[in-house]
């Protein structure tokens, strides 16, 4: 067999031309294994076409199986959306003055669009949506065997500020085809981590998971908690955590004690507390050690907030990782009563200094003061008309502001509507005060927008739907206890370090198939919830659902013959030589076994 990488991409190209099988939402709760082609029309010298390695499964492509065309990605109407988003594909065609070239190997940014688009055409509209892989598209999604991208789609990505559309990688000679797909979920935590921040002794901002501090997982047993904690154990013995706290179910927890991240980062060095998260003496328990300084909230609940108020360090970050579904789900943060100053002035000065917001979208750096182009709001402050007049007075003159009920005469600045988005927000007076002028104003708040109360003595619901990812709005000001961070939108940049340096996941690669067992896979994977990666092979498609140890490859071999026998066979000795974990050997074998390229050997 002609094993150059140029004779398979040439020879797939041909293939892609002719009907093919994906796998596809096609309503509520339902996904079907379904023979489709792409047109002519999307598959010009001008466009992209890719070949899918495979598919890794992710949680949330269950919210988008239930919710089908009511989830915010998935077109109204839709037909049939591809599925599948932590993907590894070849480019078989593109456009010439493309820097990607057939026969690299990517892996694929999945956010498209910060606004509203037609997932044909990559075309602002009104009507469309927040395009992704995965969820918006008939012709594009891991879980079909070759995908069209149009030739605009790259240069209208990198606008919307996730960088490169297609990541080349540079995989080791033991790396496996399952670790690079889990470049995407590396990219969201690596990408959290890094937009991570808390302010040093000088009061400036400082980035990332601090070197030797204490960490908190809560509701933690999940796969991307553990993605997450594998990136912060790559780092040298010195700069690991003292300890790291982990809730879970005692089944989940008792699973985990016998991870290889958790034994290794003990005998490095690392206290790891693994915590019943019924426990009545949880709050304790996660502080027994000291209070946590950064905690990621792994699954959305009230139960979660309120532990994860109740044990932050003064100063800390908390990561409502998690988005919330439910929207009255609350982070309640404890303001506290505001510093006095020797006037109006000092204090104006120092409210608009506090004020910080992304430079940037999805960008982790922050800068301080009003933001760039401000839109400010000023609540609460009816009844001091000379506080009012000085902070009008420090706001630049062409700043539309929103004062509640106020006369516009002798203001400078324009009017702003009660419907803006503001990006700056002061809000004067104490307790319920400052609760009620919040949340008249948080559902209008801008994305990177600042929230100050400058004059605290308050507990603030926050709600978590409007905290979700990293350009969340900040409260800010010296009373603030601690500061909040979200989910990272994955960024081509992050998807990189993965692509260039891939962290192994083998360890956590508990089930396999082939493209025409996904449904089985996908069925079996969320009625019973287990841990772990499941990844789908599109070209050994009659590779059953299969766990990833000997014992279960021998069991399935039995029950087949051919090639797919022979793979099972092949696969399930790899795994009992190497202590019944992945590895790119296994892959090697299954994929020899099957009579088929193995594409990480394919020679240039």
């Amino acid at each position: 067999m002609n094993n150059s990488l140029q004779f398979r991409t040439n020879t797939l190209l041909a293939e892609s031309r002719q009907k093919h099988l994906g796998v596809f939402l096609t309503g509520p709760d339902r996904i079907e294994l379904l023979s489709d082609e792409l047109p002519r029309s999307v598959t010009t010298e001008n466009d992209f076409v890719l070949a899918s390695f495979g598919n890794c499964r992710c949680a949330s492509d269950a919210k988008a199986i239930r919710q089908f065309d009511a989830h915010a990605r998935v077109p109204s109407g839709v037909e049939k959306v591809a599925l599948g988003h932590e993907t590894l594909q070849l480019v078989l065609q593109a456009p010439a003055e493309s820097e990607i070239r057939p026969g690299d190997i990517v892996v694929i940014t999945p956010g498209h669009a910060s606004q509203p688009i037609n997932p044909l055409s990559f075309e602002p509209e009104d009507s469309g949506v927040l395009a992704a892989l995965g969820y918006s598209y008939q012709y594009l999604g891991g879980l079909r065997r070759f995908n069209a991208v149009p030739g605009i789609a790259p240069s209208f990505i990198r606008s919307q500020g996730f960088g490169s559309l297609f990541n080349k990688v540079k995989p080791e000679n033991d790396t496996s085809l399952i670790s690079l797909a889990h470049a995407e979920p590396f990219a969201c935590n690596f990408g959290t981590n890094k937009h991570i921040f808390t302010f040093n002794d000088k009061g400036e901002f400082v980035y990332g998971v601090p070197p030797r501090s204490i960490l908190a997982y809560l509701s933690g047993t999940a796969r991307m908690a553990m993605i997450n904690l594998t990136i912060v154990a790559s780092v040298p013995d010195s700069e690991l955590p003292q300890v790291v706290y982990i809730t879970g179910s005692p089944a989940k927890l008792e699973e985990m004690n016998e991870y290889a991240l958790i034994s290794d980062l003990r005998k490095r060095g690392t206290r790891v507390e693994l915590i019943d998260r019924r426990d009545p003496a949880i709050i304790s328990k996660l502080t027994e050690f000291g209070k946590p300084s950064v905690i990621w909230t792994n699954y959305a609940s009230q139960e979660s907030y309120d532990q994860a108020c109740a044990i932050i360090e003064e100063g800390g970050n908390l990561n409502s990782y998690a988005g919330a579904a439910d929207p009255k789900l609350v982070i309640n943060m404890p303001i506290r009563r505001a510093e006095k100053f020797d006037s109006l002035e000092q204090e104006v000065e120092a409210q608009i200094t506090s004020m910080h917001h992304n430079i940037g979208p999805n960008d982790p750096v922050r800068h301080s003061g009003l933001a760039k182009e401000p839109v400010v709001a000023l609540l609460g402050f009816e009844n001091d008309k000379p506080r009012l007049d000085a902070y009008l007075n420090q706001l630049p003159n062409d700043c539309p502001v929103y004062i509640p009920d106020h006369s516009w005469d002798g203001i400078e600045q324009s009017e702003a509507p009660s419907t803006s988005n503001f990006t700056d927000v002061f809000i004067a007076g104490h307790a319920q005060d400052a609760v009620r002028e919040y949340q008249a104003v948080e559902l209008n708040l801008a994305r990177s927008a600042a929230v100050n109360f400058v004059d605290g003595d308050a507990i603030i619901p926050i709600l978590s739907r409007q905290a979700h990812y990293v350009s969340r709005h900040q409260i800010c000001g010296a009373n603030v206890p601690w500061n909040l961070t979200n989910t990272s939108e994955p960024h081509s940049d992050d998807m990189v370090v993965h692509a260039n340096n891939p962290v192994s996941f083998d360890w956590m690669v508990k089930g396999v198939c082939g493209l025409n067992h996904v449904t089985e896979m996908m069925e079996q994977v969320e009625a019973t919830q287990p841990f772990g990666s499941f990844f789908a092979f599109t070209e050994l498609p009659d590779l059953p659902y299969v766990e990833v140890n000997s014992h279960s490859f021998i069991s399935a071999a039995q029950k087949r013959d051919g090639l797919v026998e022979q793979a099972l066979l092949a696969g399930a000795r790899i795994l009992a030589e190497n202590g019944e974990q992945w590895s790119r050997e296994v892959e090697e074998a299954i994929y020899e076994g099957y009579n088929a390229f193995y594409p990480l050997n394919l020679k240039q």
